[in-house]
């Protein structure tokens, strides 16, 4: 929904600031929803969760702020020091379902409680994150048979999208403690549809649990609500965790890790500032656990080694930040295409094998393949809301891809022009619109009956890349148009008229468009990066680097930071400046740091054919491909963790 910064209140108290993201804060359903999380998070306040300290859902951005709860989150601990002791999980599991039971006596239910959303404080768990809260009897905010949560952490009616009830989240604290136990969910799989049926038609793996544990998370995981104690009963059965006994987790400060820069104290204004008025961007603009106070260990002191892919694992000395920290391999084609998921948690690659491959964002591992198109898969773009991806080939045929269950939808589109191959995607924020780059042309499709709502025309070549502005009301594209000049040319979304054309004087058309976070600015990759300031159509930069031609570029969110990668495409030997990727900073536009891709050692002209952030802007993924692929070791993904 948004980005968290940290900030100060005019008192110097340290605060969490959640903004909605612009492309969004346009769009009723989410500001309802935004509006919603405020109510839930102000009805429960108190010791369970972070306390509002103020709000604005009406405001142009819209913003919620919290008081700041220093520490990592479970997810953190767990997978950086391993699962914790058994006493120490008993205790957790007290403190969660106390929390839990003060949402439901506010006649509310969590819906997403999951081990990323329970901050892990000095003084005792938090729960966060009320922006799927639900309460009984209201109008829903989602469609029909809507599902939405974490699959691995959900009840079995939730999946079903059954009404919910307070036991959902039973089921759920039952499945964080079990991770908190173990390292992993109870649930886990390669697979959504897996995962799913795991949930609904399996027993849950409790290894590793006994005792008073395994007999808590066991009747908390009943596949019947009404089979499940409430949060009441969790307590009295924690009862025997008293006073008396011994400390279940220790805390420890935690030295800096390497490679990562220090914390920044937040500014602090030297005068009054106005009501609401608080301190973002600059030092103050880190995210809110983002370099965490303590880390809670297991009761035996002895540091537990969480289980890690073989992709991710990192090695003992500082990381170099400029090289990649996983290589996902198993397209046996170049990849032309990248997406992450709105929530960050996968990322999709399509590839010149036919295939569309699903990866874990967080460990690098292979989720799914799907396989439906007869030629290369040229674009992908996930919905808005998580559900579907769509994918468009040269095999001239648009598809859907259900991410519940792995299985194709169906063809949404098909075209039988002579050169209709699908060359690119786009979702308008609200997924009500997708642009589809077919041909020389673009349509405005509908993205649930596959019908074209207007057709953009004037460009002269195979489309190269679309993309649509954050308020969803204009569409940029870019072709390989015939002429001298490269063009970007700017469209209203709803009638398809052209509003404007930014040209650039060079030989070489753009690969690739791309919108500011803001609207201001819209930047187009090929001969250098271009800028544009929308409203006036002037030119405001160009970015250089070593590549003489920059085939892809993608703006970091949160940052004045794009990311741009190509290569030179003459066959040298080793081209060295074929997998680097530049990331300018655009308060300055030059090159702030370079990142270098790895590839095995060849005579063949590396490239990077796609960029794509993650939604926090914390991962970058780039596609690198050798000419003549022909193996799985000459095309990869490849991820980087930025600072």
């Amino acid at each position: 929904m948004g980005q968290v910064y940290l900030g100060v209140s005019p008192a110097d108290r340290k605060v969490a600031v959640k903004v909605i993201r612009p492309e969004l804060a346009a769009t009723p359903q989410f500001r309802a929803r935004f509006a919603r999380e405020v109510d839930a998070a102000r009805q429960v306040g108190g010791f369970h969760t972070a306390q509002v300290v103020d709000a604005d859902p009406d405001a142009e951005s819209p913003w919620l702020v919290t008081a700041f709860i220093p520490g990592p989150t479970l997810q953190q601990v767990v997978t950086d020091d391993g699962p914790l002791a058994p006493q120490a999980v008993l205790r957790l599991g007290a403190g969660l379902a106390e929390g839990l039971a003060a949402i439901h006596r506010c006649g509310l239910i969590h819906r997403d409680l999951k081990p990323g959303n329970v901050i892990m404080a000095e003084d005792g768990p938090r729960i966060i994150d009320f922006g799927i809260v639900h309460a009984p009897g209201a109008e829903t905010m989602t469609h029909t048979g809507a599902v939405i949560g974490t699959y691995a952490y959900m009840s079995p009616e939730q999946i079903r999208a059954d009404p919910v009830t307070p036991a959902g989240d039973v089921f759920a604290l039952g499945s964080v403690l079990a991770f908190a136990a173990t390292g992993r969910s109870p649930f886990d799989a390669t697979t959504v549809p897996a995962i799913i049926h795991r949930v609904t038609s399996e027993p849950p793996r409790l290894d590793g649990l006994d005792g008073s544990l395994y007999a808590l998370v066991t009747a908390c995981l009943a596949k019947a609500p009404a089979d499940r104690p409430s949060t009441a009963d969790v307590l009295a059965r924690l009862s025997v965790v008293g006073p008396g006994s011994p400390p279940g987790v220790l805390a420890r400060a935690v030295p800096p890790v390497p490679g990562t820069p220090p914390a920044v104290p937040p500014a602090v204004s030297a005068k009054p500032l106005p009501r609401r008025a608080l301190l973002l961007g600059g030092a103050a603009a880190a995210t809110a656990v983002a370099v965490p106070a303590y880390i809670f260990r297991p009761k035996s002191g002895k540091k537990k080694s969480a289980s890690k892919s073989a992709s991710s694992a990192a090695p003992s000395s500082a990381p170099d930040p400029t090289k990649p920290v996983a290589r996902l391999a198993g397209h046996t084609g170049s990849i032309d295409c990248l997406a992450f998921g709105p929530d960050g948690r996968t990322l999709a690659s399509g590839g010149y094998d036919n295939t569309l491959r699903l990866w874990d964002a967080a460990t690098g591992r292979a989720i799914t393949t799907y396989k439906g198109h007869t030629s290369n898969v040229m674009s992908v773009a996930y919905t808005p809301d998580s559900q579907a991806l769509f994918t468009g080939g040269f095999d001239k045929t648009l598809r859907r891809w259900d991410l519940r269950t792995g299985a194709p939808l169906d063809v949404a589109a098909s075209y039988d022009g002579e050169f209709d191959s699908v060359n690119c995607l786009a979702f308008s924020p609200d997924g009500t619109a997708l642009a589809v780059g077919v041909g020389s042309r673009v349509e405005i499709v509908d993205p649930a009956t596959g019908r074209s709502r207007a057709t953009l025309t004037g460009h002269t070549g195979s489309m190269n890349h679309v993309a649509f502005g954050p308020d969803g009301k204009t569409v940029a594209s870019v072709a390989a148009d015939t002429g001298r000049h490269g063009t970007v040319r700017l469209w209203a979304a709803d009638t398809g008229r052209l509003l404007k054309t930014f040209t650039a004087d060079a030989e070489k058309n753009f690969s690739s468009v791309v919108f500011s976070p803001d609207g201001r600015t819209i930047a187009g990759a090929g001969p250098g990066v271009r800028l544009w300031d929308l409203s006036t159509g002037r030119p405001t930069a160009t970015l250089t680097d070593r590549h003489s031609y920059v085939l892809t570029a993608a703006y970091r969110p949160g940052r004045a930071v794009i990311a741009g990668a190509g290569g030179n495409r003459e066959p040298e030997a080793r081209d060295i400046t074929g997998k680097t990727i530049s990331l300018w900073d655009l308060s300055t536009g030059r090159v702030a740091s370079t990142l270098t891709g790895t590839m095995p050692d060849s005579n063949l002209t590396t490239s990077v054919s796609a960029l794509a952030f993650s939604p926090d802007g914390s991962t970058l993924a780039a596609s690198l491909n050798l000419a003549g692929v022909s193996k799985e070791s000459d095309t990869s993904v490849q991820l980087w963790k930025l600072r």
